[in-house]
């Protein structure tokens, strides 16, 4: 018997059936700082000490506070935690720190699929290195569907094909820096217009059209060796028969997922307290219907103390055998060994500052994020901007958002280059009367350049800009001036003023993109991105041109 079997199996031995299924649930952990002896920290020790729970998910916080929280719940644990987070794009989706990277949708607009790589490589590494394990990424969803509000720019794009290359690469990368890779939204949920943290998304297609399209990005994903695989709170009924989601349902998470696909990873839910579940499925039900479906891991019960009481309620009663408990904890006691966290769980806090944001890896996430804008349209060869243009030219940045990140790198970037240009700026804050000021100012200018930023949220139900905002875009182009729209964020906000001559798409509104953006702009860098997703009745999957640095201009249309 080997080292890790025999581990295991002595240690479900001594699991009672309680903490056993404690093994199975997934709680979260604000990771801002906080006193250990303080009463915030008190109710992580309870699920610690009380509860069993087998891991954490974290938010917030610095690289070094995570590593003093991962540490110090590791220390309290009778068995090592798995600690997860939702990295997708690395730390900066939940800190301020970390490499930053761009989106998955921009990454994909490099087509340079070791990008993808390395990416997943340098994000685990740095989760390693602040004591994080499980990386709920990469999203494999296909976003097939221009209004999808939850997913948009968070995944590879709408080609099956490309979105599994990308996403295989992904996963290696993950696994080669040393953390669990996720697929996540199994069976896909690309093709819907209902955020799930809101409601129940409904996909209506076939297993056909599923077998062709969603589930080609997951079958590579489990050839690449993927550890684990997130399930959707979507349903599907053409497939299943009836209205649950898939997160609860045997069909698509034992039949589907571990009969057909014989994916022998582990199987967590998504987060259990979204609206998808919570609005249809009360108290501690989800768990138990989750846990019966077939999935190893109940993510964010509401109340994990319920869910516990309920799974073990269903197992002596014979509605759950135990059997089936220990199949998935067995699952889960393998991956902790595999991560060497038997041998050590805890982390070095002096070593922090060394692994994380590596100056070749932060300039590794900035030339992805350079070679992913995608200028779509380019009438009269507007872009790049020479120095008079620029100085010239009047900038107007949209915030869809009231989100200070939104033209935060953007405009100092823009102030250092065009020595006085005019920057004005709209939020949703702005009055009527202010917007006719800007029209009016606009209307005296010989280029306009308009940067419009739409942040991808949970619970917001939209990625579109507010329509107040896009109507005085649509007044903009009116005006018949030289005028530049580039999105930050969404690649599909053309759709909202389609008249745009000039057109670029930078995929993100983080730093990162801004940044690059404004390299883009002002003809420091060669622009060859090229889209990933059609944008209905206007560009095709593919669509990009080429412009080359002040310089050395040429521009041509690529097919």
């Amino acid at each position: 018997m080997s080292n890790e079997r025999a581990w295991v199996e002595a240690t479900l031995r001594a699991l009672s059936l309680r903490e056993k299924i404690g093994q199975m649930i997934v709680v979260a952990a604000s990771s801002e700082f906080m006193n250990f002896d303080s009463e915030r920290f008190a109710e992580v020790r309870r699920q610690i000490e009380q509860n069993r729970v087998g891991g954490f998910i974290v938010r917030g916080g610095s690289p070094n506070e995570v590593a003093a929280l991962t540490n110090e719940m590791q220390r309290l644990s009778k068995l090592p935690l798995l600690i997860a987070a939702d990295y997708e794009r690395g730390l900066r989706m939940q800190m301020k720190n970390g490499t930053p990277f761009t989106n998955n949708m921009g990454v994909a607009a490099t087509g340079d699929v070791q990008a993808a790589y390395r990416q997943g490589r340098i994000i685990a590494e740095e989760m390693r290195a602040i004591g994080v394990h499980w990386l709920y990424a990469p999203v494999a969803d296909i976003n097939n569907n221009p209004d999808n509000p939850v997913i948009n720019v968070r995944s590879f794009g709408a080609d099956p094909q490309q979105v599994a290359r990308f996403v295989a690469a992904f996963v290696r990368g993950v696994r080669d820096g040393g953390a669990l890779a996720t697929a996540k939204h199994f069976p896909g949920h690309g093709d819907t217009a209902t955020d799930s943290h809101i409601g129940l998304a409904t996909i209506e297609v076939d297993r056909a059209r599923l077998d062709r399209v969603e589930l080609v990005p997951f079958r590579a994903a489990i050839e690449a060796g993927v550890d684990a695989i997130m399930t959707a709170h979507v349903a599907l009924p053409k497939v299943t028969g009836d209205r649950h989601p898939a997160t609860l349902s045997p069909q698509i998470t034992t039949d589907l997922l571990r009969g057909e696909l014989r994916f022998g990873g582990i199987i967590v839910t998504d987060s259990l307290g979204m609206g998808a579940i919570t609005k249809n499925y009360p108290g501690a039900e989800a768990a138990v219907r989750a846990i019966k479906a077939g999935a190893d891991v109940a993510l964010l019960p509401p109340d994990p103390t319920a869910a516990i009481d309920a799974i073990e309620s269903a197992v002596r009663r014979g509605e759950i055998e135990e059997k089936r408990i220990d199949e998935s904890v067995r699952r889960l006691l393998r991956a902790k060994y595999r991560l060497g966290l038997v041998q050590r769980r805890t982390v070095d806090p002096n070593a922090v500052n060394r692994l994380v944001e590596r100056p070749e890896n932060f300039q590794e996430a900035r030339r992805v994020a350079e070679r992913s804008m995608t200028l779509l349209r380019n009438e009269g060869g507007l872009l790049p901007l020479d120095q008079s243009q620029a100085a010239s030219a009047l900038w107007i940045v949209i915030a869809a958002d009231d989100d200070p990140e939104e033209g935060r790198a953007l405009i100092p970037q823009i102030g250092r280059r065009a020595k006085g240009a005019r920057i004005l700026k709209v939020d949703p804050r702005t009055t009527e009367a202010e917007y006719r000021a800007m029209i009016a100012e606009a209307s005296r200018a010989e280029t306009i350049i308009v940067a419009s930023f739409v942040k991808r949220a949970a619970l917001k139900g939209t990625v579109a800009l507010p329509d107040q905002q896009a109507e005085f875009i649509r007044r903009l182009l009116a005006l018949g001036k030289r005028t530049a729209v580039i999105a930050f964020g969404s690649p599909y906000l053309i759709r909202q003023f389609p008249d745009a001559p000039v057109y670029m798409t930078a995929y993100a509104i983080e730093d990162v993109a801004q940044e690059a953006a404004v390299r883009a702009l002002f003809g420091e860098i060669e622009v060859a991105g090229r889209l990933p997703v059609g944008i209905p009745g206007m560009f095709e999957i593919g669509a990009g041109l080429r412009t080359q640095p002040l310089g050395t201009r040429t521009e041509k249309a690529r097919k």
